[in-house]
């Protein structure tokens, strides 16, 4: 795939990525945690997946992204994209739990906003018009 193409592959995967936070921005706040936490999971894996296209590699399966997640978190030695999907398993379980009991609801608000500064950061990551990237 030549540079074109994947300046072209990686600003849909922003554009969709923003898109899907965004989505899961208003389902947070009507309370609908199941689609948040579906939107939130298709943004992180959109974000990760063009951190490394920007850097030439594609990912196509689920274990690979969280896979690379996992060491882009080790290289950057960044906990919150190191732990970022493992996180994110726990959104439904702490939704159903904040509403069994109030502080609960902190915790959940405190692990929604670190997935979205995790995402936001992957994108820094992926400069839009990096001079040379592949």
């Amino acid at each position: 795939m030549g540079v074109d193409a994947n300046q072209d592959k990686l600003q849909r995967y922003r554009g969709q990525s923003l898109r899907f936070l965004e989505g899961a921005s208003r389902e947070i706040r009507a309370g609908r945690w199941g689609q948040c936490e579906e939107l939130l999971w298709a943004s992180l894996t959109l974000a990760v997946k063009g951190v490394a296209l920007s850097r030439g590699e594609t990912l196509e399966q689920d274990s690979a992204v969280r896979a690379y997640a996992a060491r882009l978190g080790q290289e950057q030695r960044d906990r919150r994209i190191r732990e970022a999907f493992t996180q994110l398993s726990s959104v439904s379980e702490a939704a159903d739990k904040a509403h069994e009991y109030r502080g609960r609801a902190e915790y959940l608000a405190f692990l929604l906003d670190d997935l979205t500064a995790t995402i936001r950061r992957l994108w820094e990551l992926a400069p839009a018009d990096k001079e040379g990237s592949p």
